[in-house]
Parts: structure tokens; C-alpha cells; sequence
């Protein structure tokens, strides 16, 4: 029986948060401070527990995104993916995919962010991802999720709907805050870099990936 390794993206493989460093990365700067003012209610709904983590996303994404194409909106994702990746990944969590690749584990990505910017560079790999999708209408990126944001409890659904965990030993999971919580619990083996996290319940037998 193969072993199956499941990595959180953002602050996991990345040392950073891609869905914001997308944003600054693609938006030149008046017009991204002139987008971060129209993001502020929602955001700070989103903080208050207002409204949703997806709902706040899903605005976040519409006020940058919303309206592009498709094609127009996945270049970009294309030229994050080639340009600006690289040097936000962690040379230990690159280590570690290493290491279960050669040791015949299937390897997954689990990512709250759009699959978009991701899947490029899971594709060059050669490792799957699961990842949130956004919705896309005639051709155009509106700014919603198409379904529920991977996040959480989500992770462990959409885990679910893609394999049976019976048919891997031993399960590694990788993680760095409480957003990962969900997926560390179903692991045989956790890895966790973030203290909230740990501080939030999450058993972690061992140490974290070095950066």
C-alpha cells in the first residue's frame, strides 16, 4: 500500500498567502489601493464574522477580477505561476515533495485559493490539486466560487469526493494554521508550521518543515 501526502499551499509550500500576493503581483498600484478601499466593508465584515470567509473572498475577487475573461485572467494566473512563484516557495516544503515522490507517495495539494495560479505549477511537478474554483460565466470571471471555498472542513470533504484515505498508508499531511486543522486530524503523520494553529487543538506529532 503507497503512502499519500497532502500539502496546504499558502504558508505551507509558499511562504506567504497567494491570493493576496496574486492581487499586488497583477494590479498595477493606484489602481490596487483605489480596489483595497472598495474591499474594506466587505473585509472587515468578513474579519466580524458578518459575513462568510467565502462570501468576503468572493468580493475580494470581484472588485480585481470581476468582468475579465477567462483566457485574459488565466495568462496572468500563467505569468504568476512562471515569474512570481519561484521565489515565494519554501526550499524545505520543495524538499519534502521531493522526498515522498521518491518514496512512491501520491502527492496532492489542498488550497483555499483559486486553482487557477496553482495549477500551473503542480502541473510542471506532476502532482494533483484540489483547490477552490471560481465560477465562470460566458466566457468571463465574475468573481464567485463555483461551489464552497477550500477551507477547513471543506479540505476534508473535497479530500473525500477525490480518493478513499482507506486505500493509502501511512497519510501525511501538511499544514500552517488552523485552516488545516480539519485535514491534519485525518493524517496519520502532521506536520504543522503555524503556533495559533497548534494552540488551536491541532495534535502535531512532528516538527515543521525548516524554511
Amino acid at each position: 500500500m503507497s503512502g499519500l501526502a497532502l500539502f496546504d499551499f499558502d504558508g505551507t509550500i509558499t511562504d506567504r498567502d497567494t491570493f493576496l500576493d496574486f492581487i499586488r503581483w497583477t494590479t498595477p498600484a493606484p489602481r490596487l489601493l483605489l480596489g483595497l478601499l472598495r474591499c474594506l466593508p466587505a473585509v472587515l465584515a468578513w474579519k466580524l464574522g458578518i459575513i462568510s470567509r467565502q462570501r468576503g473572498k468572493e468580493a475580494v475577487m470581484r472588485v480585481f477580477f470581476g468582468g475579465q475573461t477567462v483566457d485574459a485572467f488565466n495568462r496572468r494566473c500563467l505569468d504568476y505561476a512562471a515569474q512570481r512563484l519561484p521565489a515565494v516557495l519554501r526550499p524545505g516544503a520543495l524538499a519534502a515533495i521531493a522526498a515522498h515522490r521518491d518514496n512512491g507517495d501520491r502527492v496532492i495539494v489542498v488550497s483555499a485559493s483559486p486553482e487557477n495560479w496553482i495549477a500551473p505549477w503542480c502541473a510542471a511537478q506532476g502532482i494533483e490539486l484540489i483547490a477552490t474554483p471560481l465560477a465562470v460565466v460566458e466566457g468571463r470571471i465574475g468573481g464567485d466560487i463555483a461551489g464552497h471555498n477550500c477551507h477547513g472542513p471543506e479540505k476534508v470533504r473535497r479530500v473525500a469526493e477525490f480518493l478513499d484515505l482507506t486505500d493509502y498508508h501511512p497519510v501525511h499531511a501538511y499544514g500552517d494554521s488552523s485552516g488545516d486543522r480539519e485535514m491534519l486530524a485525518i493524517a496519520d503523520e502532521a506536520r504543522l508550521l503555524d503556533e495559533d494553529a497548534l494552540r488551536a487543538g491541532v495534535e502535531v506529532p512532528h516538527a515543521g518543515i525548516a524554511t
